[in-house]
């Protein structure tokens, strides 16, 4: 005996299905509503010639709208928010062999916990760390312009830098992208970058992980969080506490400016709404100059430190100053010692010098906002600049931009001060 109940209920879920209301349904049946209502609540049964036009509409057999087989397995899938995992899926799988083929890295899958081992063997008393890095505010232009693997790369460096202002040598990093899943040109681009990054820096990639969100992103939308961890010997790791009177401060260079100098930039923007697209005396494009990733010390600074040349290093930030004399990290700066920054011998770049000449920003607080593509301050005795700057030439451009003197004024909290003029 067919079951009318059941049956109205087939009919109501194929015809919801299909985006129909009952008077849809029943305009091109040539029936009224009434009677496509009295079927969804089983008072009534469509006639054999309504079940096969009914089976036509729907595209299923008549058997289908009578046994109901095909409805008690009906089922919600990913594909019904706009994510094909079967897809997904293959890309990742293309994406594992990005990862670092080393026997260190014992196991990094997807979004699993990545397992590593560290050869320990050089350490005696060893301090790990590890950091977690966004990219900043240049995210949204960098996406808005297609900058996806400079971007990467970038958001990588910074992790980097900042273990290595510690004397510690990074070891693993694991990468996440949130998005809408789409757009797997892209991602491959990205997974690319990290991997690349961590080659250059020797350091372990255990892959990138792609969470797919098409609820929360669209096509264009991501985010970027990488996971970093380190090591180091805990009593090699350089602090500003070992700062001596006399020493030098050595600047290196870096390609990219900082993602917290970047609100000034997008001020200068609103200003100048062609600011972006004019170009430098180099001829560059100012974007292009703009999102170039920043620079990785790791090869100098794990040098500087196997030979003991290093008292200290920091990461520049937006500028070399008023960040730097309010860190915490300067708690530990001897208290009879001051750091002075020689401005007159901090290098002017074409990029810095243009926006200098957009005239937005006075030349006596311009040093505030930028750090003049000085990416790294190092701080090694008098005796050891030259053989430290030998070590670091051989992977970037360095500068001795400044030294270590005597405390100016007890009472004042600022610890670094600048000093002559920048040669513009």
């Amino acid at each position: 005996m067919l079951d009318k109940e059941k049956i109205g209920k087939t009919i109501a879920f194929y015809r919801k299905e299909h985006g129909l209301t009952q008077k849809e349904l029943a305009d091109r049946l040539h029936i009224s509503y009434q009677a496509v209502s009295k079927w969804e609540v089983g008072a009534g049964i469509p006639t054999v010639e309504m079940l096969c036009e009914l089976s036509a509409i729907f595209h299923v057999s008549v058997d289908t709208l009578l046994k109901d087989e095909q409805r008690d397995y009906r089922m919600i899938s990913y594909r019904d928010i706009g994510l094909d995992t079967r897809k997904l899926h293959i890309l990742k799988e293309e994406l594992l062999g990005f990862n670092t083929k080393d026997e260190h890295l014992i196991y990094a899958n997807y979004a699993d916990a990545a397992v590593f081992e560290m050869d320990l063997s050089a350490y005696q008393n060893p301090a790990f760390s590890m950091i977690m890095c966004v990219p900043g505010s240049k995210e949204q232009l960098a996406i808005m312009h297609g900058y996806d693997r400079e971007l990467c790369m970038d958001t990588a460096v910074s992790g980097i830098n900042y273990l290595l202002q510690y004397g510690m040598k990074p070891v693993i990093l694991k990468a996440i992208v949130l998005c809408s899943g789409e757009r797997h040109d892209r991602l491959r681009q990205m997974a690319a970058a990290f991997r690349d990054i961590c080659a250059e820096n020797d350091v372990l990639f255990a892959g990138m992980e792609i969470a797919a969100q098409p609820l929360n992103y669209k096509q264009e939308e991501f985010h970027v969080l990488v996971s970093l961890t380190g090591v180091a010997q805990k009593e090699a790791i350089p602090h500003f506490g070992r700062i001596q009177n006399g020493d030098v401060v050595i600047g290196i260079q870096t390609t990219g400016i900082d993602g917290t100098s970047y609100p000034f930039i997008k001020v200068m923007a609103d200003r100048n709404k062609n600011l972006f697209r004019e170009r430098l005396e180099n001829g560059n494009l100012f974007l292009d100059e703009l999102l170039k990733a920043n620079t990785a010390y790791t090869h100098e600074i794990l040098q500087l430190q196997k030979e003991q040349l290093i008292h200290s290093a920091y990461r520049v930030n937006n500028c070399m100053f008023h960040c730097m004399s309010n860190h915490k990290r300067c708690s530990v700066l001897p208290e009879d010692l001051d750091v002075f920054i020689d401005l007159s011998t901090v290098p002017v770049t074409d990029f810095y010098r243009f926006l200098y000449r957009q005239d937005m920003i006075g030349r006596n607080v311009f040093h505030y906002h930028f750090h003049f593509g000085i990416g790294m301050l190092v701080f090694v005795a008098k005796e050891d600049k030259e053989r430290a700057m030998e070590i670091i030439s051989r992977y970037h451009p360095c500068y001795c931009i400044g030294n270590v003197g005597k405390r100016r004024n007890k009472d004042q909290r600022e610890r670094f001060f600048a000093k002559g003029e920048i040669q513009w």
